[in-house]
């Protein structure tokens, strides 16, 4: 009986030692693939191109406006930065350059974009709004 009770037991810590191994293993979440806007905008279209190596998750953003971007995984969510001309309208209606971070959960597609512009606005402006992704390619 006890060599039965070994044996189980050995078998038992043999399973859980590949399922916890596993787990551990998984993947990074990536975010390949051409993305736009839930609502359907053509003026905000993305591509994403993200890979993972052992030091780290990387990629690149390219949107359908001309800019690109390199992209971190940080926190499970995928994180880029531009910085845009005229990328933001002040209090008495001028534009003003602004540097624009997205972060987008990839599972979710969900994001947030912020626009930083505290140099060019009076007072300084910096604004945040979510936003939704849709695979469209």
């Amino acid at each position: 009986m006890t060599k039965v009770l070994r044996t189980v037991a050995a078998a038992l810590a043999a399973i859980a030692g590949v399922a916890f191994a596993g787990a551990a293993a998984a993947d990074p979440p990536l975010l390949n693939g051409t993305y736009g806007s839930s609502d359907g905008d053509p003026y905000n279209v993305w591509t994403f191109v993200t890979g993972c190596a052992p030091a780290g998750c990387t990629g690149t953003v390219t949107s359908n406006q001309g800019w690109s971007t390199p992209a971190t995984l940080s926190g499970g969510r995928w994180n880029f930065t531009v910085s845009k001309p005229g990328g933001l309208t002040c209090a008495d209606g001028h534009y003003e350059p602004a540097v624009v971070s997205m972060s987008v959960d990839p599972t979710t597609l969900a994001g947030v974009l912020s626009s930083d512009s505290n140099y060019g606005c009076a007072g300084g402006v910096v604004t945040q709004s979510p936003f939704q992704l849709q695979k469209v390619g």
